[in-house]
């Protein structure tokens, strides 16, 4: 029998040292001012450009007026800085609504408009008495024109904006609402919602309920701020009377009437006279007071 050996080969893998060249400015250099082929800078005295992938994308900004745009990027890290909140305008009509809009500040001086249902909205004071979950603001009613400051936060930082909340209906603030006088009229005496204030009641004593001192002008918390009406001859004027009352306003419309019967009859406006006016006195000289008896009266108007 016979046998056959076959040979084994054997392959041995030699690792020969290897050995960098020496470094030193003799056998290379690098220019620190200068791109490679994937970046590409330029400036100017007031624009500079940063681009990359051959300036396909990049960041630029202008000085004057400042711009800065950010084009191509394909991914981007950044920080908020601060939250910008605003509103176009920055008024509303009490018991109205005003939307409110919020951006976030970037660290690189950029913003990035947000979605409002992206912000936690707030009202830091003033008559705002609710804000949505989509940033929408309503106004509670006010007696003069006042203002509001709302906050937006977005991821730990936030941005405030005042509002000032416009008075468009004089009779419709508190327990004032639709007593026929000014809102702003009863807080300057009474206060916000004092019962005292009310049209039918005299709290000086004074005989004139606060709805007549409203329109006559008095001070409805002083017993001697009363509204006067006197009548005295002319001298030398046996057919003429003077009349004077006060207080008079520029606001009011005043009316001087008469009649000659208090029994029977109507008053009239009275068109034989003349006036003039002192500060807070009105002068009315009847120039026809002939009658043997005669009375007047005057009716006071607030538009």
């Amino acid at each position: 029998m016979k046998t056959n050996l076959l040979p084994l080969a054997i392959a041995a893998l030699i690792v020969l040292p290897a050995q960098a060249g020496p470094r030193s400015s003799a056998s290379y250099s690098i220019s620190a001012e200068t791109a490679d082929g994937g970046g590409r800078k330029t400036s100017s005295a007031s624009y500079s450009n940063d681009g990359s992938i051959g300036g396909i994308a990049g960041i630029g900004t202008v000085v004057s007026p400042a711009e800065i745009a950010k084009h191509g990027y394909i991914g981007q890290l950044y920080d908020v800085t601060g939250v910008l909140v605003s509103a176009s305008p920055t008024t509303v009509n009490e018991a109205s609504t005003r939307q409110l809009n919020a951006s976030a500040a970037l660290d690189d001086s950029t913003v990035l408009a947000l979605a409002a249902n992206q912000v936690s909205w707030s009202i830091v004071t003033g008559p705002i008495s609710f804000i949505n979950s989509s940033g929408l603001a309503t106004a509670g009613n006010v007696y003069q024109d006042t203002g509001a400051t709302v906050r937006g936060d977005y991821q730990q930082k936030f941005g405030t904006l005042g509002l000032t909340v416009l008075n468009v209906g004089n009779d419709d603030f508190g327990i004032y609402a639709n007593d026929g006088i000014d809102d702003a009229w009863q807080v300057q005496y009474f206060g916000v919602n004092n019962p005292n204030a009310a049209p039918g009641l005299d709290p000086d004593g004074d005989g004139q309920n606060n709805y007549y001192e409203y329109i006559v002008g008095t001070v409805p918390t002083n017993a001697a701020s009363r509204f006067n009406l006197t009548i005295n001859n002319v001298v030398g004027q046996p057919t003429q009377k003077l009349l004077t009352f006060s207080p008079r306003l520029t606001d009011r419309i005043y009316t001087v009437e008469f009649r000659t019967n208090l029994s029977a009859g109507n008053f009239a406006t009275l068109t034989t006279a003349t006036q003039s006016d002192n500060g807070t006195i009105r002068m009315v000289t009847d120039t026809n007071a002939v009658s043997a008896g005669k009375f007047y009266r005057v009716g006071i108007t607030f538009p």
